[in-house]
């Protein structure tokens, strides 16, 4: 009887390392080497971590308009952030059906797309500072 017997990466040597555990230890590299950076699902990009909710300040409101088969113009604001010492301008929906934010209005952002508009890759945070229900 043959018994066959399933090596881990610690066995093999290094030159004959399946193309998996090669990827494995250059993601533990990585997190080793930058802790404090986030790699997104593909693993191909990275961006610096980020508090959960960034304060910012509303720009402009607007309305945009969905993707395909949806209608109906979802309300966005340009807010201006301050992240890691540099002020940035994203964009932010603004969920709910009424809202009373105006320019200057302090607000609470989150990290979150809205699926339905592209380039919209934050949302303002309901019941939080200028942005109650």
């Amino acid at each position: 009887a043959v018994v066959s017997t399933q090596s881990t990466g610690e066995d093999k040597g290094y030159w004959s390392r399946s193309n998996r555990d090669i990827l494995v230890d250059k993601r533990l590299d990585f997190e080793a080497e930058c802790p404090q950076w986030l790699v997104n699902k593909k693993g191909r990009e990275w961006r610096p971590a980020l508090p959960r909710f960034i304060e910012g300040v509303i720009v402009d409101l607007q309305t945009r308009k969905p993707k395909k088969p949806n209608s109906g113009n979802r309300k966005v604001a340009r807010v201006q952030i301050t992240k890691h010492g540099e002020k940035k301008v994203v964009t932010a929906r603004i969920r709910g059906e009424k809202n009373t934010l105006q320019q200057h209005h302090r607000v609470l952002v989150q990290y979150a797309r809205a699926r339905n508009l592209p380039t919209v890759k934050w949302v303002i945070v309901r019941g939080q500072m200028d942005a109650q229900y």
